[in-house]
């Protein structure tokens, strides 16, 4: 059993297909502010889709019991709306990303897989950037990315949680 947040997203859309061709059973949780639904119409018999904001805690968070993956691809991202709202990146990709962690630590969750940020890097100072450049986000957007990444890491030590963190570069398709 898998979850996918933002699984009706681009990337994450594709990530379904290609667990239900692994035949994952695959729960998508996501609040189709930035995903779109006809992203995962043609899948929608073959999974379970709950529309909610993971950036609040709730009944959603039941949905980890008994799973083995959480693939967190859920949240705001771009630079410039971050600049002009950046409580709203805050709310949607540090906490929900701490509310995804909560869950995966209740119900023992075997594998967490987080979609960090390349934008933690900043400008960086030499190409291609190595994976242990400094960072430096500079603006809301990379900020929650990074601190999101910070969380994960520190849940993987404290409570013994099996993660691992990517830091996507420009996906394109």
């Amino acid at each position: 059993r898998s979850i996918v947040t933002g699984g009706a997203g681009f990337i994450g859309s594709h990530l379904v297909d290609a667990l239900l061709e692994k035949k994952h059973e695959v729960i998508i949780i996501d609040n189709f502010s930035t995903g779109r639904p006809q992203n995962i119409d043609h899948v929608k018999e073959n999974i379970k889709l709950v529309e909610r904001d993971i950036s609040k805690p709730g009944e959603w968070q039941n949905l980890f019991e008994n799973v083995s993956y959480v693939f967190h691809l859920a949240a705001l991202a771009d630079i410039v709306p971050s600049i002009e709202s950046p409580d709203n990146y805050y709310y949607s990709n540090v906490n929900g990303t701490f509310n995804v962690l909560e869950a995966c630590r209740k119900y023992d969750v075997n594998k967490f897989i987080y979609s960090a940020s390349s934008s933690c890097y900043g400008i960086p100072d030499e190409y291609p950037t190595k994976e242990t450049a400094e960072t430096h986000p500079q603006y809301p957007y990379a900020l929650t990315k990074y601190l999101g990444e910070q969380l994960v890491m520190h849940w993987c030590k404290l409570y013994d949680l099996s993660a691992v963190s990517l830091r996507l570069f420009n996906v394109y398709g």
